[in-house]
């Protein structure tokens, strides 16, 4: 991909949250407005232009804003996006819900996808040793999604057991966010993946990701599943282990 100056990195990183709040294309009117560029709304049409030309944005129809391709979005998630803490407050409520978890040792992957779904908004699934579960489905389904769509997302939800294992293999231990096509398992073309392996106590690993619009919020959803990883790993004790800690994974 074709490099980008500092201004245009400014603007692609507003037309990404812009599209991530909206999931409408952004104009130039638009950011120059909300954003406050120092620099007239032609200039910035002028540099949407030169971040389509470099494959960052498509205008999705004439006279409509600009959305971010996929490569734009592994722009944002590699090069742009600055690491989202998680609010004192958040993790507080994150510490007593997941603590919770302690007492629900059969239900342990229900509860945590029960719990990724409704913090990031997406589907969720969680492939845990002795629990595999997924939920969510109704949170990325709107008018804007195809029927195609919903039936990918709901065979990879439906399969979750098989694809968990897929992603099981990959190997890293830091939290990825696929974009699209990355995904190394089959996913509707305009969802993104954000995914992590995660150990547990007593030696116990496991998957758990979340599923979205490509427009999800990936700064928020990466440090949710690294919050939660080190939760599991530190914050929730051997006793959560008991039932299953002579199950492999």
């Amino acid at each position: 991909m074709s490099e980008i100056t500092q201004r245009q990195a400014k603007i692609l990183a507003a037309i990404v949250k812009e599209y991530s709040i909206s999931g409408q294309p952004v104009g130039s009117g638009e950011l120059s407005d909300q954003y406050g560029f120092a620099v007239s709304a032609a200039t910035i049409r002028n540099e949407m232009q030169a971040l389509e030309k470099a494959g960052y944005i498509y205008q999705p129809h004439t006279s409509a804003g600009r959305v971010p391709t996929d490569e734009g979005f592994r722009f944002f998630v590699n090069k742009l996006m600055k690491h989202l803490e998680l609010s004192q407050i958040e993790q507080h409520k994150l510490q007593i819900e997941l603590r919770t978890l302690q007492k629900q040792y059969a239900e342990l992957g229900q509860s945590l996808t029960k719990l990724l779904a409704k913090q990031a908004q997406g589907a969720a699934f969680a492939l845990l040793p002795g629990s595999t579960s997924s939920t969510g489905l109704s949170n990325v389904i709107d008018e804007s999604v195809s029927t195609q769509e919903v039936k990918e997302i709901s065979k990879f939800l439906e399969n979750i057991s098989l694809y968990g294992k897929d992603l099981a293999k990959s190997g890293s231990s830091e939290v990825r966010a696929y974009i699209g096509r990355e995904a190394p398992v089959p996913l509707a073309k305009d969802f993104s993946l954000v995914v992590t392996h995660v150990s547990l106590p007593r030696g116990g690993k496991g998957v758990i990701g979340i599923i979205g619009p490509k427009r999800m919020k990936y700064a928020r959803n990466i440090s949710l599943l690294e919050y939660v990883k080190k939760m599991l790993a530190n914050g929730l004790g051997a006793v959560i282990m008991v039932s299953i800690s002579n199950i492999k994974f």
